[in-house]
């Protein structure tokens, strides 16, 4: 009788699921590695020159009022250790963890694949959604963490740890080069695009799927200068959906980010620039988006009024004065339509745009941006011409108006070497005045390793962010 007992008296886990089948890892993918509750970089909007900051009290100001800046500062400012807000709270930087979780997760299930219960179409399936997040993933590491790729010496400038691990391990992970990282990355994205050519058919925006694969391709080799490559992919977008660009209209009622917008690719995660980005008057500081980046949108761009609130209001303290700002409008957190971010078509067009344009294939580049603008702008709009300073620079002002607090400006400032960036932390008690900080050092477009890490790892290779002090 009590040797009866003995699978009773095992100890064993009352709430624990081990995957067997397809179908289990799809559900474990789609809570821990896409895990779309995450925000893993708040603060890349605010290092770049979209933004500027403001401060107001409002028509009616509160005894006590918020200052929405205080706990991107740091980041606004370009500090050498960005985790140590203004008042010296400590605010952890999630990224180097989060996307080395989802790298080791995808580990796992790559390496469990054959072992799986299921079709030979659904294990394709999932490797092509483990290949791509991986390829993601190393690519979003290497622009926060890594030095900017060039060319000429990517076999020689470090980049983030290549981790090949199938669990969990203590082990010192060492930066693995541009040259390296890239090849990992390049090898699973085209991994991720053949399973997804063999499974076939269409799938839902909200899994990684094969136009989106195509694209992830096309900007990877747009970064890497391979700008072959790069249209090729572009192609290869074009002809793996039959989408159309959404078609902007004026007083439009619906966000730009939502199910009605077919030019969505991937719909994933979440975004929290609505709490230090806010069109309402309860505050004494927050972001707001930069005169820079108003300005380069003429008055029959509808991308303005699309993308952007306008916001007018009477100010009454330090100086009563009316106040004007824009804050972006793409999306709401709250939508219960799609998510906070997307891979969109009309990136196709630019990553198109700009390697014809870098090949001096002007006609082509201005092709795509036409054909992108017939769809942003009011009809009867003359085609755009020439920059003064070029195709290149006519390339780069468009898709800084397209695809504006979509995260791609400070990778796009640090590939393209743009020196100096300059950001006022304005005074909340004297008007005009404040502190004036400028990012003039390229080594400054690296982000530092976060505290957990260096904690635990003391042999990875560590880079000196410059110092940034107010400018005298």
């Amino acid at each position: 009788m009590l040797s009866s007992c003995g699978d009773f008296l095992e100890e064993s886990s009352q709430d624990l699921m081990i995957p067997k089948s397809v179908k289990d890892y799809k559900e474990l993918f789609f809570g821990e590695v896409l895990n779309n509750e995450e925000n893993l970089h708040p603060y890349l909007e605010y290092m770049t020159d979209d933004v500027k900051d403001q401060c107001y009290y409002g028509t009616n100001p509160k005894f006590i009022s918020n200052d929405f800046r205080e706990k991107m500062w740091a980041y606004y400012t370009w500090q050498s250790n960005p985790e140590i807000g203004i008042t010296n709270e400590f605010y952890a930087d999630i990224a180097w963890t989060s996307y080395y979780h989802k790298i080791l997760m995808v580990n796992i299930m790559i390496d469990n694949l054959p072992a799986m219960n299921g079709t030979d179409i659904e294990r394709y399936d999932l490797a092509g959604e483990s290949y791509f997040i991986r390829a993601f993933s190393y690519f979003m590491l290497a622009n926060l963490y890594g030095q900017p790729y060039e060319v000429a010496t990517a076999d020689k400038d470090l980049c983030v740890p290549i981790n090949e691990e199938i669990s969990l391990s203590d082990k010192m992970m060492k930066r693995s080069t541009n040259a390296e990282v890239y090849a990992k990355i390049e090898g699973d994205i085209n991994r991720a695009i053949q399973c997804f050519k063999t499974v076939g058919g269409e799938k839902t925006i909200f899994r990684p799927n094969l136009p989106s694969a195509y694209l992830l391709a096309s900007r990877i080799a747009l970064f890497q200068k391979k700008y072959d490559k790069a249209i090729l992919y572009a192609d290869s977008v074009f002809k793996s959906t039959s989408q159309p660009l959404y078609k902007l209209k004026e007083n439009d009622d619906h966000y730009f980010f939502s199910l009605l917008n077919k030019e969505i690719l991937w719909s994933y995660g979440s975004t929290v620039i609505e709490e230090y980005m806010k069109e309402d008057y309860r505050y004494m500081g927050e972001f707001v988006v930069s005169d820079e980046l108003v300005e380069l949108y003429s008055g029959d761009d509808l991308r303005l009024t699309n993308f952007f609130k306008f916001t007018k209001g009477m100010q009454k303290k330090p100086v009563a004065k009316e106040c004007t700002l824009y804050t972006p409008l793409k999306w709401s957190r709250n939508s219960p339509t799609v998510y906070s971010n997307a891979f969109r078509l009309s990136e196709a067009y630019l990553n198109r745009a700009e390697a014809n344009a870098e090949l001096g294939n002007t006609e082509m580049a201005l092709a795509d941006l036409n054909e992108l603008r017939e769809y942003r702008m009011k009809p009867g709009t003359t085609a755009l011409t020439l920059d003064e300073k070029g195709i290149v620079e006519t390339v780069r002002k468009e898709r800084r108006r397209e695809l504006a607090f979509e995260g791609f400006r400070w990778f796009d400032l640090r590939r393209y070497g743009v020196l100096p960036l300059q950001h006022t932390y304005t005074s909340k008690e004297t008007e005009g005045a404040g502190d004036v900080f400028k990012l003039e050092d390229k080594k400054a477009y690296v982000l530092p390793i976060p505290k957990s890490e260096k904690d635990r790892n003391t042999e990875i290779e560590l880079f000196d962010r410059p110092e940034s002090e107010p400018v005298k």
